[in-house]
């Protein structure tokens, strides 16, 4: 999703997360990442500012109904979270 000055589709990696687990889409009107602001989903986001920069991790019974669930994790920034984010994903990879 377009964010910072120069994010552009084709300035985008796709094959960053090359792995057949991973699904990577671009929203560039930015509608996922207004709704998980407003519903504040794992508590990230702030309903002003569209989330971005972020990572969420569900079930593999995840459906989306009202909202994504079952939810196992959520944080931002990836930057500041490293740590967490291999703490939540590493075990899930096993």
């Amino acid at each position: 999703m377009p964010i910072l000055a120069g994010d552009a589709r084709s300035a985008w990696d796709p094959h960053v997360l090359d792995d057949p687990r991973v699904v990577s889409l671009w929203d560039g009107r930015r509608v996922a990442g207004t709704w998980l602001a407003e519903h504040r989903t794992g508590g990230v986001g702030d309903p002003s500012y569209p989330v971005w920069d972020a990572y969420f991790a569900f079930g593999k019974t995840a459906t989306w109904t009202r909202g994504p669930a079952p939810l196992v994790v959520a944080a931002s920034t990836i930057i500041d979270n490293v740590g967490g984010l291999e703490r939540a994903f590493v075990p899930l990879l096993e």
